[in-house]
């Protein structure tokens, strides 16, 4: 029997236009997908409020991973079982891996990291200020800004004193990640980690025949692509791939954004004779 596909994507530069935010060159292909009850699942560094506003406006409406994999929101009308320990949160039950945003700080702060390093917290600026540096309007930086499991840092200090405050949070068992802009400090999980837990909970809920396809183009998707049976690696806006040690079928973009998304995700298809 045939696996049934499921797509695990990264947002910023992969499935959104990197300078632009714009997912209108997928809409086609995304459209296809909803047809064929193949679900694409956001895995993002973004908030519950930015991923719940994309979706609207895509027409998703199935799970998504927030915060790097900080947790997992799936919503109550899909046939899935909610788990024991999840939390009820609006329409959607809640599987959470990351801890709390106000430890993250309290732990920065204990370190006394700002008087180390140079970097400010998107939470310490004005929405004026994050929309300046993402080129987001500003009510969609304020929603970026509604941070419940991770503290996203523009970092504006050497290559060096980045690696020291990444080996001083990450021995005392945090994780510092780097995305496409920012880089991100969250508790010990990952976009990886959120996502084989919500396709194997999909294989026990649904039928065991699911094939995962994951798609990325940072660090912070290594490990998502690195566990999923198709890799879909896009090229980020330089142009520049991210190294994988995988040993399954990988498949590199052409270019970045939703229209190299689309082209990629149809060569997975048509290669493993799925429609679209």
């Amino acid at each position: 029997m045939q696996a049934s596909p499921v797509i695990y994507t990264d947002l910023d530069g992969t499935l959104l236009d990197h300078d632009t935010y714009s997912a209108d060159e997928a809409r086609a292909v995304l459209s296809g997908l909803a047809g064929r009850d193949v679900p694409v699942i956001p895995a993002t560094s973004k908030t519950f409020a930015e991923v719940a506003h994309f979706r609207e406006q895509m027409g998703l409406d199935h799970a998504f991973i927030v915060e790097n994999g900080a947790a997992v929101y799936v919503p109550m009308d899909l046939n899935i079982r909610c788990p024991i320990g999840s939390k009820i949160f609006e329409s959607y039950w809640v599987r959470e891996f990351g801890v709390r945003r106000q430890a993250l700080c309290d732990v920065i702060e204990a370190l006394d990291m700002s008087s180390r390093h140079n970097f400010r917290s998107l939470n310490e600026m004005r929405p004026s200020e994050v929309a300046d540096i993402t080129g987001l309007d500003i009510d969609s930086a304020k929603r970026a800004q509604i941070r419940l499991y991770s503290e996203t840092i523009d970092w504006r200090d050497s290559t060096e004193s980045l690696q020291e405050f990444t080996k001083v949070l990450t021995d005392i068992g945090f994780v510092v990640s780097q995305g496409g802009r920012f880089v991100h400090l969250m508790g010990p999980t990952n976009k990886g980690i959120a996502a084989l837990w919500f396709h194997n909970l999909l294989k026990r809920e649904w039928t065991p025949d699911l094939a995962s396809i994951a798609a990325g183009d940072a660090p912070n998707d290594r490990e998502m692509l690195e566990n999923a049976d198709f890799a879909l690696v896009m090229r980020n806006d330089r142009g520049t791939p991210l190294s994988l040690e995988r040993t399954g079928p990988t498949f590199l973009s052409q270019g970045s954004g939703p229209s190299a998304w689309s082209e990629g995700i149809k060569e997975i298809f048509e290669i493993n004779g799925w429609e679209i």
